[in-house]
């Protein structure tokens, strides 16, 4: 496929991660029984111990089955041989262990969420995910039902807005005052209150008539615990509350657009043919269907994050200090007071390397004038891997795109769409990479990782890491068999079997990943790729003339 990333020369300018999240929890797989033993209607072998619970990734493997006992001798008009006897009580083995929410950590291996929270330095729920009924939680937005009781996450949905209550966790919006469930928001639903069509919903999507994530972070508008959970960035909150509302970052010089993870095109889902016109409103100008949901997002950026897109420092935004064309640029993360979160800002000169520009047969209203050379005199302005039309440091020649591995980038598009990815040096702070990005390697987009690897990014950064969750757990051992049946009485009796042999413990469940491959990621044919996307060029892309 790594030819096939040279050809992506596509005229694309809009359409993410696949079903990577479904609420965080993994099933566990019941063991299998022991067989009969034969002869003399013996009893049958013990039933084999439990398997351990699988890791954060998925359910641990089905228990192996029961041998069945030896085979009697001959007997005459004997009775039926005795029942079999209990499975022994040898307890499954435990499954690796693994850190709670809220828990410090210096790596996302170290969480059964399998996402540590670079802000917080704490286990957290992965982007996207939510927590099942008895999982750890801090607060009700870590949970798939919205309430988190006494430290655990509730089977029963929230309380919606406007129910008799009695306490605050019981409570969607967090609020129970005076015996009544009080909402966050004057003007929409937020996540876990009912609803009856899209519109109703701060998130943008009514699911199974609740409102529900669309997105791999948490909508403007809708309800929130911490900055780093927002698309937008920051996390109002009224003073001493542990709920508020997200809300875009104030900055000077950036502009309106959508940034990365919010809903585009009033939150269609996408199911086949044409996407918004130029990238719709996105800072990105890539709305493009999100894997597990379908719902139209604005996607992360390649590389470098383009002017009005968030940001945490300077090095996420094109055209910074020590981005190709700095030092004409002059572009800076914008931050309102001591916001962590900020904009990037427009500059001051041409559009750098990475910034959004038209290209020569098609404008979408993109400026022309990249620093590297006029896009209409020179080939300067070239399609990432997500197909979003990005100013190149020089203009490239993709006849072998290995030749660009190791060198410094702005964008896939300075890589001949190889990936263009953190450098683990620092300086310069991106390079090419090689091909797809495997599980647990640095990303900036999902299309940089391997088919049904999402990229887990903060918003607002320009570094994130591919794989949704490290390996599972170690299955258990199976538990010890049963005793054999007695004898029967009477004529000269079978001799009864022998008893079972205890089941074998259930394998770790494996990381989770997406059974399809996410937008811009590889495919060989059209059903390879999530949400009806066709596979353009061995790249899940639409191709837009």
């Amino acid at each position: 496929m790594t030819a096939a990333r040279t050809t992506v020369g596509l005229a694309l300018m809009g359409v993410l991660m696949n079903a990577f999240v479904a609420c965080g929890s993994s099933d566990e797989t019941a063991p299998s029984t022991g067989g009969s033993n034969t002869a003399g209607e013996s009893g049958g072998g013990g039933d084999g111990g439990s398997s351990a619970s699988a890791g954060r990734g998925g359910g641990g493997g089905s228990a192996g089955t029961i041998q069945t006992g030896g085979t009697g001798g001959a007997g005459g008009s004997g009775g039926e041989g005795g029942p079999s006897g209990d499975a022994g009580d040898s307890p499954g083995g435990s499954g690796n262990t693994c850190s709670a929410v809220g828990t410090s950590c210096g790596a996302s291996a170290e969480c059964c969420t399998g996402f540590c929270d670079p802000v917080a330095g704490a286990c957290a729920r992965a982007p996207g995910s939510c927590l099942g009924a008895g999982e750890t939680c801090l607060v009700g937005t870590d949970c798939c039902s919205v309430s988190c009781r006494g430290g655990t996450c509730s089977s029963d949905q929230c309380i919606g807005d406007g129910e008799a209550c009695s306490t605050d966790a019981e409570c969607c919006g967090g609020l129970c005052t005076g015996d009544i469930c009080a909402p966050l928001s004057d003007s929409c639903s937020t996540l876990g209150n009912a609803c009856s069509a899209h519109a109703d919903c701060c998130s943008s999507f009514c699911l199974g008539d609740v409102c529900s994530r669309p997105s791999y972070c948490t909508q403007a508008g809708d309800i929130c615990a911490t900055d780093a959970e927002c698309c937008a960035g920051l996390c109002a909150k009224e003073a001493g509350s542990s709920f508020g509302l997200c809300t875009l970052a104030p900055a000077s010089g950036a502009g309106g657009c959508l940034s990365a993870g919010e809903v585009c095109s009033d939150g269609a889902i996408y199911d086949g043919g044409d996407l918004p016109t130029c990238g719709g409103e996105c800072c990105s100008r890539a709305c493009f269907p999100y894997g597990p949901t379908g719902v139209l997002i604005c996607q992360p950026p390649s590389g470098c994050h383009p002017t009005g897109e968030i940001c945490r420092e300077d090095v996420d935004c094109c055209g910074s200090a020590t981005r190709p064309d700095g030092d004409s640029a002059g572009i800076v993360c914008s931050k309102d007071g001591d916001n962590e979160v900020g904009r990037c800002d427009a500059g001051n000169a041409c559009t750098p390397a990475g910034g959004i520009c038209r290209l020569q047969e098609l404008s979408c209203s993109a400026n022309a004038n990249c620093c590297s050379g006029n896009v209409l005199q020179f080939n300067t302005c070239k399609q990432d891997n997500l197909g979003i039309p990005r100013c190149l440091a020089a203009e490239v020649d993709c006849t072998d795109p290995a030749n660009y591995q190791g060198q410094a980038c702005a964008t896939s598009a300075d890589c001949c769409n190889l990936p263009c990815v953190p450098n683990p040096a620092g300086d310069p702070p991106f390079v090419c990479g090689e091909t797809c990005v495997p599980a647990d390697g640095a990303c900036t987009t999902s299309a940089d990782c391997c088919a049904g690897l999402p990229c887990n990014v903060l918003p607002g950064s320009s570094s994130g890491v591919c794989g949704d969750i490290p390996g599972g757990g170690t299955g258990g051992t199976g538990g010890t068999g049963g005793d054999a049946g007695a004898p029967g009485t009477g004529g000269t009796g079978g001799t009864g079997g022998a008893g079972g042999t205890g089941g074998t413990g259930g394998a770790g469940g494996t990381g989770g990943t997406s059974s399809c491959s996410l937008y811009g990621q590889g495919c060989d044919a059209d059903g390879d790729c999530c949400n009806g996307v066709p596979c353009t060029n061995g790249f899940c892309v639409i191709e837009v003339t």
